[in-house]
């Protein structure tokens, strides 16, 4: 039990600790009675300690976002959101390139074959049936732009197993380019990598068609 002198030492000691927050704490114009009250209730929290109030601060990581003001609040990071709705199939199992040439015909409107080139790309499940499709770019006369990145983040999100690839030659010249050809390995080469096979590419013309399963390039 504290004698007398103790607990006086004691009150002195916090009185003076009291004194010593309000002072530090005093807002401008607050009347003192009202400063030491705030300060005595702060130093009797349980969140403080004899050397002052420890004030909370949430972490963020650092965020760069130079180049994008108005777009994003700075430390928030976008989430990404990818759907897929599996639609009703366009065609059973494939078993020829006729049978895809005749479906991707019926892909393009009336007149666009000899138009511009269109890139289309057939996604299917391991049985060989096709899932669903893509139009993966329309260019001009003579090219359209081919991006593996796109066509692969759609093929694994609808869990495709092989991929068709396809596009129109608007001159109505069936012979594949060096730039057809070398586009071509470039996306089996990725494919394989994904474990996603390339199972033909086809140029399509008004009246005939080039199949690269079929003449041995793929």
């Amino acid at each position: 039990m504290l004698d007398k002198s103790t607990k006086r030492r004691t009150k002195q000691n916090a009185l003076k600790l009291i004194t010593h927050k309000a002072k530090q704490i005093r807002r401008k114009n607050e009347p003192w009675k009202q400063a030491i009250s705030r300060a005595s209730k702060l130093l009797k929290s349980k969140k403080s300690t004899l050397k002052g109030v420890a004030k909370k601060k949430k972490f963020k990581y650092p965020v760069s976002l130079e180049g994008t003001k108005g777009q994003f609040k700075p430390g928030i990071i976008p989430e990404i959101k990818i759907s897929y709705v599996r639609g009703r199939r366009i065609l059973g199992k494939v078993t020829s390139p006729d049978q895809v040439v005749s479906t991707i015909r019926k892909l393009f409107k009336k007149g666009a074959i000899e138009g511009w080139e269109h890139f289309f790309v057939l996604y299917l499940n391991n049985q060989n049936q096709i899932i669903g499709y893509n139009l993966h770019s329309k260019g001009g006369l003579t090219g359209t732009l081919v991006d593996a990145r796109i066509i692969f983040s759609i093929a694994l999100k609808s869990l495709a197993t092989g991929i068709i690839l396809s596009h129109n030659h608007p001159s109505g010249s069936t012979k594949p380019s060096n730039g057809d050809i070398q586009q071509t390995q470039k996306i089996k080469r990725i494919g394989e990598f994904h474990e996603i096979k390339i199972l033909d590419h086809i140029i399509i013309t008004k009246d005939n068609y080039y199949s690269f399963s079929e003449e041995g390039i793929l």
